[in-house]
């Protein structure tokens, strides 16, 4: 029996992820039993100098695999960021394919493509990364190689296949706060489902959205469990409740309560302490014959 785990949205350099919370990650893998990790994305901001060679220390323990996200893609060329898709490997008796993926703006149409790329070129993370084309064309060419991929497989293999991709491919999955729906058109694109769908897609898993989810639509099982940023996490919440001192600032908004708390000793030692809870709280697990 082998165990694939699938892990997404570290962001590594954001939530200074250091040796201490490096070595409760591994531990934590190591009790699950898990022998196998893919990095669905989103590892740090800099692929070579942080991401590499944690990719590199995790691999002493595991068997290691990933796909970028947006955040890793910075500073990579075209030619970087695709040579790292479409990878396909074998795990006992299913395959894992793992992609980026990309976005149309299709989860926002009554947008008009001049706006949604003024409100990117304004606010949002991606305005960084240099693609080739417009982030249509760029959709559009992932759409065809990925349909080509799945045409090229057997019926046996794809009944076999997980997918682990980073981008939303579901509009079931998109944010709802109307401060923040303008974003939705840089999550994904709806045209990736329709090719799930056309080939008979079981197993989906992806990140981004720094939102779980666990979904079976038209057939397809999604699953997503983004570790995210520390502001994010479960941990922040559980620690209100054991010091509810700090309650009385009575603030729901994510940032500002992380900054409450972000540089006191007694937030330190219980993120240590309780870090690994979160971790199993991300993994998405298959068990898989040999």
């Amino acid at each position: 029996m082998k165990k694939l785990a699938i892990l997404s949205d570290l962001h590594l350099d954001v939530n200074q992820f250091d040796e201490k919370y490096e070595q409760i990650l591994i531990q934590t893998l190591q009790e699950q039993d898990i022998t196998d990790i893919h990095l669905a994305g989103d590892i740090s901001n800099d692929f070579e100098q942080l991401s590499k060679p944690f990719l590199a220390r995790l691999s002493q323990y595991f068997t290691v695999s990933y796909n970028l996200g947006n955040h890793d893609m910075l500073g990579m060329t075209e030619s970087d960021i695709t040579a790292n898709d479409f990878q396909l490997r074998s795990i006992g008796q299913k395959k894992l394919l793992s992609f980026a993926g990309w976005y149309d703006y299709s989860f926002c149409p009554g947008i008009s493509v001049e706006q949604n790329m003024n409100t990117k070129n304004t606010f949002w993370f991606d305005r960084k990364i240099t693609r080739d084309a417009d982030d249509i064309t760029v959709t559009n060419r992932i759409l065809a190689q990925f349909d080509a991929v799945l045409t090229n497989m057997t019926a046996a293999d794809k009944a076999d296949l997980i997918i682990a991709m980073h981008f939303v491919p579901e509009r079931s999955f998109l944010m709802t706060h109307p401060k923040f729906v303008k974003f939705n058109a840089f999550l994904g694109s709806e045209q990736f489902h329709a090719i799930f769908v056309k080939h008979g897609i079981r197993e989906v898993v992806f990140g981004h959205n720094h939102r779980s989810y666990d979904q079976v639509i038209d057939n397809v099982h999604y699953q997503s469990k983004p570790l995210g940023y520390k502001r994010e996490w479960c941990l922040i919440s559980d620690y209100f409740k054991s010091y509810p001192v700090y309650q009385t600032y009575n603030s729901y908004i994510l940032h500002r309560r992380y900054n409450l708390i972000k540089k006191t000793k007694e937030f330190d030692a219980y993120l240590l302490t309780h870090f690994s809870e979160e971790v199993k709280k991300s993994l998405i697990i298959f068990n898989v014959q040999i």
